[in-house]
């Protein structure tokens, strides 16, 4: 646990430094940690995570954690170079219509190849803040870019962020479930094809 205290203004942290062997425990379980969550989910057991990394349960707890601390710890692994890659090719789009789609073709790929990134998506571990917050980012892209399309006149005036969410929601749900109809991904695109003024 970090604690800070200030004197004369500024902050001075007073966590001890980590033993060698302890800071070489800490990166095993972040690397465990980023093995684990991008196969299985953020859901993963951490007994699964620490036997990856080869030391004991309490080992992770006291040296991380809860499952949302571990979470935070890896978000640059997990999302930040994904959702830099997803903005890069989004913006590099000519128009706001085709960066719309781009956006939303990117994030369907991305939460189904990565249940991780899917998990997060779908707000499943609300406390793990910096997670969240890469996350709101992206939305906010997406937000903006609705907006783009409306100002253009090329997306349906009642399409709004919220039907996007919604769209990303339902294709999130669908691409992890093993019961869902086969035909989840038609239903979405057609969702967003019908949303446009202009069709073709």
């Amino acid at each position: 646990m970090r604690l800070t205290s200030i004197s004369s203004g500024v902050a001075v942290s007073t966590a001890p430094r980590l033993r060698r062997d302890a800071q070489a425990n800490v990166e095993k379980l972040r690397a465990a940690a980023i093995a684990v969550f991008s196969k299985r989910g953020l859901s993963a057991p951490l007994e699964d995570i620490a036997r990856e990394a080869g030391v004991s349960i309490g080992t992770l707890y006291n040296r991380i954690g809860s499952r949302e601390d571990l979470i935070d710890a890896v978000v640059p692994d997990i999302a930040g170079a994904k959702l830099r890659t997803l903005r890069e090719r989004t913006l590099s789009q000519d128009t706001p219509r085709a960066q719309l789609e781009t956006f939303i073709a990117e994030m369907i790929d991305l939460q189904r190849s990565d249940p991780a990134m899917n998990d997060a998506m779908l707000r499943r571990y609300p406390d793990a803040v910096l997670l969240i917050n890469a996350c709101e980012r992206s939305m906010a892209l997406g937000a903006e870019l609705v907006a783009n399309a409306h100002t253009a006149g090329v997306l349906a005036a009642d399409f709004t962020p919220d039907d996007l969410m919604t769209v990303l929601w339902m294709a999130g749900m669908a691409s992890h479930d093993p019961a869902a109809p086969d035909g989840w991904r038609r239903v979405v695109d057609r969702s967003i094809s019908a949303a446009w003024t202009v069709q073709g």
